[in-house]
């Protein structure tokens, strides 16, 4: 009884204390039990940011939205998010980028920036004197990333692809970051999980944004869900839904997690390029199987003909797909996952 009387005095003293612990974040001093959103000036643009300071200890937890201009399902979501979570009832931190990249928003531009037509996704960790991409990566490498130990990057397909939901685990080969890692992606409650191992291990040449949490030692994921430029309610809840699993994976948040009984983890992706440019039929959609050597669309020219028929390389899940005419040669028509 005195050991139980003891731990409730104990954990009364850690939440008192916690309760006058600031958190700071660009210049900002939040309070614990407080939200605080704000515009944040980053080089010549800007980007919208919440913090819910919980009322009690806890990992900081950041989720992103708008990295791609034209992918908007994340955006609605984290706005419920930030309506909904209750920093009195928040253990931890969660920091909410609403929009990464508003100058791609406003432009409706397809993963690149209208004023330097770079990838923000493809340039960390960034330039302190680079173009306005590699100062906004930057920015986040030595803002956002360096104040949090979890994060989830949220994607969807653009506005000319279609895509089955699904998580990227990265794997580094540091057995303790990469169960971590995996353990985050499976609380989500998407059931298709690509690991990869793709990208690289240098620190100064992250390239990616959650890649650039993974050289750091801290766990980061891709979330993909949503597609075609749409921005449909079941998307947008599913979203919602997986960012307080994770919350309540972490400890942060009482809200009941979907453990996943048939996850389904694809051990590399294959992609179908195109081999003519013209016109694309597809012959599939995503989440089908599909069989090696199977026909997953062809190519016209632009009067119709027949120039060249599309076959998939392996057996596999179609993850993503082309789904707009447009084809040129060598690029990419379908991502294929292989879970064997």
């Amino acid at each position: 009884m005195m050991h139980y009387i003891l731990l409730v005095l104990f954990l009364s003293f850690i939440q008192t204390t916690h309760a006058d612990v600031l958190f700071s974040f660009i210049g900002n001093q939040i309070k614990a039990g407080s939200k605080h959103s704000w515009v944040q000036d980053v080089a010549s643009t800007s980007m919208p940011i919440t913090v819910i300071h919980g009322q009690y200890p806890g990992p900081v937890l950041t989720l992103t939205a708008g990295i791609h201009g034209d992918e908007f399902p994340a955006i609605f979501a984290l706005h419920k998010l930030r309506q909904e979570i209750k920093p009195e009832r928040l253990r931890g931190t969660l920091i909410v980028v609403h929009l990464a990249n508003l100058e791609g928003f406003h432009a409706r531009r397809v993963a690149l920036s209208p004023v330097d037509e770079k990838n923000l996704n493809r340039v960390f960790p960034g330039r302190k004197d680079g173009t306005l991409t590699e100062q906004i990566a930057f920015f986040m490498t030595h803002q956002i990333i360096a104040k949090t130990d979890y994060l989830i990057d949220i994607h969807s397909g653009s506005w000319n692809q279609t895509l089955l939901p699904h998580v990227y685990s990265p794997v580094m080969n540091n057995a303790s970051l990469d169960k971590k890692t995996l353990a985050l992606a499976k609380s989500l409650g998407i059931p298709h999980i690509v690991l990869y191992d793709e990208r690289p291990r240098d620190p100064e040449n992250a390239i990616s944004y959650p890649n650039t949490a993974q050289t750091r030692g801290k766990p980061g994921l891709t979330l993909e869900v949503g597609h075609l430029g749409q921005s449909e309610e079941l998307d947008v809840n599913l979203i919602y839904q997986a960012c307080l699993n994770a919350m309540s994976h972490l400890g942060m948040h009482e809200s009941s997690e979907y453990p996943m009984e048939n996850v389904v983890i694809y051990r590399k992706l294959v992609s179908v390029q195109s081999t003519e440019t013209g016109i694309f039929h597809p012959q599939i959609k995503v989440g089908e199987h599909v069989e090696k050597d199977q026909k997953i669309g062809w190519v016209s020219d632009y009067f119709g003909n027949l120039i060249a028929t599309l076959r998939s390389p392996s057996a596999g899940t179609v993850l993503m797909q082309k789904e707009t005419p447009p084809i040129r040669k060598g690029e990419t028509t379908t991502d294929i996952g292989l879970s064997d």
